[in-house]
Order: structure tokens, then sequence, then C-alpha cells
């Protein structure tokens, strides 16, 4: 069972709560020894806070309580008084209110080998786990929630470290109900409604049976949430939210003389348990965007407080990002063009924002893009509620019955496949977590949403001539001259041996019908059909198919490295007859841009140009734009009618972002690294190998990679692989 105001207290606690922490202590400790008695003070106690009497009067176990931050010296210092001043004592339990775990390991050693004394640590977690395991206990528990949590849980503080890119500071409480309600929105129930539930909820915080809002000032209060919104909509949508919530043992309570309401008890403390645990998640990010941070500063390397308020300024600026996503996704609801976001865009947002960060704007995008590469499992989730509460409530301000303007997007049918959504699936299956294959977990949730994936001849082409040009790059050792192939890149930076790499392939393709191999693959391992378009491209009309093929061509060869006019026409065909095809195979579907059931999915930035592109060109008459992005699908599947198709599990799994990310032109040092770091750990265990290969390269990876096009890297290659022989 968790207790988030009380971790949250916990995790509060100055030097100035000593006392309090000293209580709380004792009450967790006396159902374990009943002699205790406190001997603590700030001013001197001998060394020790606390001593357990025996019959004999004779103490064999002092007890220190703290919640300084600098718990390492603490306790050595602890333990040589204590030699001096009760050489006899054999056992210290030292309690505190910081979070140690295995850190005090090689305490424990050094406190038994050196002194003969038995070092029994009981951290935060310790209390933590024990909050409800005595009646004692939990009281104890509540007190201190109560004393510390809940007057920073106050609406008024609140607000200061919450939801910061927006300014409005009520529309900053909406957003945390917003999020909060994550969990309702997992469920069958309507987002219109789950959404106004949650806005009338952060109206009523704070409210009690004795200071009640009324029906106009709730209504009130919603509408400043939502500005632009019809204020008549608004109002009927907050009173039907109210009828919802005011049902027996509900979450609101009315006074039906007055029309007033207010929050019950329980959903007030049940707020206060949900704010904690929010915080408690917001600094889980800070602590990861900190690590993310590390290496980029010698200054904030060297001073953790620093780098810690370094890491509150980056959650700033991520969280602008991630409001700046949300609108996006909306934009691109109602008909517009979704944007990309790469390092270099984060940094110009960063930038923008002006921050008062130590680190400059590019090294602050990539601590947020090494975050994000490879959240925890915590970061994820929080960092998703919160990408999911700013898109909730730009929709709301935009078109406040969320519902009915999500019920028209997309839900079903089919997408084809570019090759730059692909070639990732392969390799991530060097990935060991299952969890962590964001690619192969997006596609997962899609098919299983009933979602059908295809890609054409072309595409399995390009597939099958990368992984032939990365066999070649091994072949051809030092007289390589062009960039690494990306497959085989993935393969060497997992840690394996280069030897095994031609059998990985060989799973994958063989030599007497490769392309064929390719498809069976695709198909058994991600449920991918192979669905040609050239028919239908074939046919469309001259003008739209030329208008395609010129922004490729325009677009396209500039990283291209002196590939043949053959293969460039190749590449740029494959593009056309998915782009072409794709729009000509949507004759028939509904006109709306939201309901279109056929889409192409890539992760080539240029594609998102096509909308304009096409305007320009074709003017009025132009066809819809057919691309679909990663972080677009990922939104659909969470926020959308097909929601309702999906596990919990499903939704989990799914990456937050896939825009930015860091596709490296891998240098050769970094593949050099990988080698020497396999030669240095010959004969060891393999797992143990490709972990010392990772972590070397982890080392080495921020110095010598950099970003990368992504899509024109990936079409260099493979133009230069098809080339004639």
């Amino acid at each position: 069972m968790s207790h988030p105001r009380f971790e949250f207290a916990l995790g509060q606690l100055r030097a100035e709560h000593w006392r309090l922490f000293e209580r709380l202590a004792s009450e967790f400790l006396v159902d374990e020894f009943p002699s205790l008695r406190t001997t603590a003070s700030p001013s001197g106690d001998g060394g020790r806070d606390g001593e357990v009497f025996q019959v004999d009067e004779d103490p064999r176990t002092g007890f220190q309580y703290s919640v300084t931050v600098d718990w390492r010296p603490k306790i050595r210092a602890t333990i040589r008084t204590l030699q001096v001043t009760f050489p006899k004592l054999r056992r210290l339990i030292y309690c505190t209110s910081q979070e140690i775990g295995a850190q005090a390991d090689d305490l424990r050693t050094e406190a038994w080998n050196d002194f003969g004394v038995q070092l029994d640590v009981r951290d935060r977690n310790w209390f933590i786990e024990r909050a409800a395991t005595s009646v004692q206990r939990a009281t104890a528990s509540e007190e201190l929630a109560v004393a510390i949590a809940d007057p920073l849980l106050q609406e008024r503080k609140l607000v200061k470290v919450i939801a910061t890119p927006l300014s409005n500071e009520e529309s900053r409480v909406a957003l945390l109900q917003l999020a909060l309600n994550a969990r309702d929105r997992e469920t069958d129930r309507g987002i219109t409604k789950t959404s106004f539930e949650s806005l009338v909820k952060a109206a009523l915080v704070g409210t009690s049976a004795e200071d009640m809002r009324t029906l106009g000032e709730v209504q009130s209060v919603v509408c400043s949430y939502l500005p632009g919104a019809n204020a008549a909509q608004v109002d009927a949508l907050t009173l039907s939210a109210l009828n919802r919530m005011v049902v027996k043992r509900g979450p609101v309570k009315q006074r039906t003389d007055t029309k007033s309401y207010h929050l019950s008890f329980e959903e007030a403390q049940q707020w206060k348990e949900s704010a904690a645990a929010y915080l408690l998640d917001q600094c889980e990010v800070e602590a990861d965007l900190a690590a993310g941070a590390y290496g980029l500063d010698t200054v904030l390397d060297q001073n953790y407080e620093l780098l810690r308020a370094e890491a509150v300024l980056l959650r700033q600026a991520l969280e602008s990002l991630l409001l700046q996503r949300g609108e996006a996704f909306v934009d691109a609801v109602h008909g517009n063009s979704e944007p990309t976001t790469s390092l270099s865009e984060l940094s110009e947002l960063v930038a923008a924002l002006d921050l008062p960060l130590r680190l400059s704007s590019d090294s602050a995008a990539q601590a947020i893009g090494n975050v994000l590469a490879g959240p925890s499992d915590r970061t994820k989730n929080h960092l998703t509620r919160v990408l999911d509460a700013y898109t909730l409530f730009a929709f709301l301000q935009q078109t406040p019955d969320v519902q009915k303007t999500l019920s028209r997007v997309f839900s079903g049918g089919e997408i084809w496949l570019d090759t730059t959504a692909i070639l990732p699936l392969l390799g991530e299956m060097l990935i060991e977590e299952p969890s962590k294959r964001n690619f192969t977990n997006l596609l997962g949730a899609a098919r299983e949403s009933g979602i059908s994936l295809a890609v054409t001849d072309g595409v399995i082409e390009e597939i099958e001539a990368h992984l032939e040009n990365s066999l070649l790059y091994i072949r051809m050792a030092g007289e390589w001259r062009t960039r690494i192939p990306f497959v085989y890149s993935a393969y060497m930076l997992s840690g394996r041996a280069e030897g095994s790499f031609p059998a990985w392939v060989s799973d994958i393709k063989g030599t007497d019908e490769p392309m064929l191999d390719v498809e069976l693959f695709l198909g058994h391992h991600f449920g991918i059909e192979k669905r040609n378009l050239s028919y239908l491209a074939d046919a469309a009309d001259t003008e739209l198919r030329g208008a395609v093929q010129e922004l490729w061509r325009q677009s396209a060869r500039r990283n291209r490295r002196g590939a043949s006019d053959s293969s460039t026409h190749r590449l740029i065909s494959h593009d056309v007859e998915n782009v072409v095809g794709v729009i000509e195979h949507r004759k028939g579907s509904p006109a709306s841009p939201l309901g279109y059931s056929a889409w192409w999915l890539t992760l080539d930035g240029r594609a998102f140009k096509l909308k304009e592109w096409l305007l320009d060109q074709l003017g009025k008459n132009a066809p819809a734009s057919p691309v679909m992005s990663p972080d677009y699908l990922a939104q659909i599947l969470r926020l959308g009618p097909l929601r309702r198709e999906l596990g919990v599990r499903d939704i989990t799994t799914m990456p937050l972002t896939m825009s930015i990310r860091m596709f490296e032109d891998v240098p050769p040092e970094l593949i050099g690294i990988a080698k020497a770091t396999r030669e240095k750990f010959l004969g060891f265990d393999e797992l143990r190998i490709q972990r010392e290969v990772r972590d070397a390269l982890n080392r080495s990876r921020t110095p010598l990679g950099k970003e990368s096009d992504y899509a024109s890297v990936l079409e260099a290659e493979i133009a230069d692989s098809l080339q004639p022989s």
C-alpha cells in the first residue's frame, strides 16, 4: 500500500524538523524496543540519540535520528564518538529521512571490520514500507503528513511548482487534475465526461463543508480554464459533471438549498495523496534529468545542489516541449501539418524560454534528449500523463466536446510503413528488455487495436539492400568511406561480437530469395504484410505524381554522396508509390482529414512538408497529406476511440515520443571502442561482455556522437547499395 503524503513529507524534512522526525522514529521503534528512551537533543547527546535499556542497565544498542543529507560523514563521526563515550556499544541503528538503500553497504563493512559495530540503517523506504504495519505507526505517519505535507499541498503553494509553462495559476490546477485522472481515460467512459469531471474537481480544490462554492462560481472557474470556448456549452457540461458526481458516496457534496458544492472529505484526502504522488514523480523526472545532464558541465558535476537546481529548470523546459507537442497534436487533428522536433529544434525552444540555465541550449537539449531516449518506467509514465493532460487541455480550449472531435479521428484501417519505420524494428530486436522496444511496442499496440500494417515491394527492396550494405561494411574493413550502416551500428552498439553479425542477418534473409525472406520475416515477427500500391500510383493524376516526385527530388538528394541516377530514381519511385498510392487508396473514404482510414507512417522529416507543398503546387484541389508520425499514432492510440481496444499494458508500453531521438551518425571511433572493449573482456560471460561494451559506449557517446538526419542517412546508405555492381 502506498502512502504518497507520508513519503512526500519524509522527503521535505529539513534541519528545523528534527524533533518531528525524532518523534516519528521513536513511534516506529517502540514496538521492537519497548524500553527505548529518547535522549537526543540538538545541542548534544554524547554521540547517540536514543538508548535501549536492558535489565542489567548495560546498553548494547544505540540509536541516531537524523534528517541530514550528508549521512555518510554523520554515521562515521557517530561511530567514532561512541567508541569513546560508550565503548561497549555493539550495534548502531541509524534512522534517517534520506533514501540510502545499498549505498551504505561499504559503511556497514567498515563499521564491523574497524570497530566491531553492527550498523543497521533504517532509511526513508524502511519507514514507508512499515507505515501501515500497526495503528501506532499509521498514526505517527499521518501526523507527519499533516504537519509537513499538507501545508505544501495547499493550492496556493502547489501551483508554484507544477505546470510551469502555463502562466495562469488556476489553469495549472486544472492541468494537474487532468493528469491525476489519467486512469479514468483507460476506461470506456467518454473523454468529455472525464475531462469535465476533472475540471470541476479542480474548481473545488480547497473547498469543504465550511467553505463551499455556488454553481455559478464553479461554472465561472471552469470557464476561466477555457477562455476561448463557448461559455454556454462549458456551463452545460460543467452542470452535467456536477450532477454525475453528487450521487451518494460521490466525490462531490451538494447543499441543495443554496446550490453550493464542495469536495467530500474522502475526495479531498485522496486529492492530497494524488498530488503528493504527482510531486514525487516530478522529483523522479528531475533526478533523471540530473543524470542526463551529468558530464555536460564540470561545475555541475562537482556540485550536487547546483545540478539538482539545473534539473528543475530542465524539467520546466521539458514540460514546455510537452505543451508544444500537445498543442501540435490538436492542430494536426484539425487538419494542420504535424511538426517534427529534433534536438536542434529542441535547443531553439530552450533558448527561446530564456531560463537561467547554466548549460547551453544545445547541452540542455542533449540532457533532455538523453532522458527521452531511455526514461525510467516511473519517469515515462509521469511524462506520458503530463503530455496527455496538456493535449486534452489544448483540446478543451478549442473544442469543449472533445469526445465528439476525437470520435471522428482515425479509428482503424491500414498504415503503410516507410523504410525509416522498419529499420528501427530490426535494431530493437537487439534490446533484451521487451518493454524498452519503443517502436515495436507502438506498432504492436496499433495491431492490437485492429490496425493492419503493410509495406510495398519497394520498401522490402530497400531493407534487403540495407542489410546487404551492412554485410559489405564488414568485408570492406578499413576501405569503407561513407556512413556506417544503421543496422550494423545498432548491432555493434548493443555489445555483440562483430563475427556473429552475418549469422544474425541470416535470421532475417538468406541468399537465394532474400526479398521473399524479408517479407516473410516482417510478417512473422511484426505482423506486417506486403501490399503494393503501384497500380494505384500509376493510375493517379500526372500532376499529383509530378508534384510529389518533385518534392522528393528537391529535398532528398543533398546527402547522397554520389549515388547513381538510377538508384536515385528508384528511391524516389518508392516514395511516390507510397504517398500517391495511399492518397488514391483513400478515395471513397470520408472527406474529413480526421477520418481517413489509410495513412503512411514515416520518420522522414521532409514528408511533413507535403501538405504545404501540395497546396502550393496544386491549389485548393490538393488532396490531404497521408503522412503520419509515430508520435501522432501514439497520441491517437492513447486518447482516440482505439484506446477502448487496448489493454493497460499496451498503453503503458508505448513510447512517450519518437521524434526526439538521437539517431547518431555513428563515428568509427565508437565502433572501435566496442571492439576494443570486447577484446579486453574476452573470456568473460557473454552478458558481462555486452554490459561492459554498453557502459564503455555510454561513457564515450556524448563527446563523439552527433545528431544526424536519420532519414537522409538511411537514404544515402540504401542509394549506395542500390547502385549497379
